[in-house]
C-alpha cells in the first residue's frame, strides 16, 4: 500500500491550531458549543482527541471563532512542507 499524502499528526495539528484560536479569541468551550449549537461536551471531545472534526465541522468551527479556514488549513499544510 502506497503512502499516504496527507501527514499523519494533520488532524491533531488542525485541532491544536482551533484550539489556540478559540482561546485567542478568549472564548470558553462552552461559548463556541453555544455558538455551533453543540453541547460543551462535543468541543471538549474534539479538543482531546476522543473524536475527529468531519471536513464541515472543521469549517463550522473555524468560522464560529472568527478564523478563515481556507487560510489556517493553508498555513498547516506549508508548515508540513518546510
Amino acid at each position: 500500500m502506497p503512502a499516504s499524502p496527507v501527514p499523519s499528526d494533520l488532524h491533531a495539528r488542525i485541532v491544536a491550531a482551533l484550539t489556540v484560536a478559540r482561546r485567542d479569541a478568549r472564548l470558553r468551550q462552552v461559548d463556541l458549543a453555544k455558538r455551533l449549537g453543540w453541547q460543551q461536551a462535543y468541543v471538549s471531545r474534539y479538543e482531546t482527541g476522543e473524536r475527529q472534526l468531519s471536513v464541515d465541522e472543521y469549517v463550522a468551527v473555524a468560522v464560529a471563532i472568527g478564523v478563515d479556514p481556507v487560510a489556517l488549513l493553508g498555513e498547516l499544510l506549508s508548515q508540513n512542507c518546510s
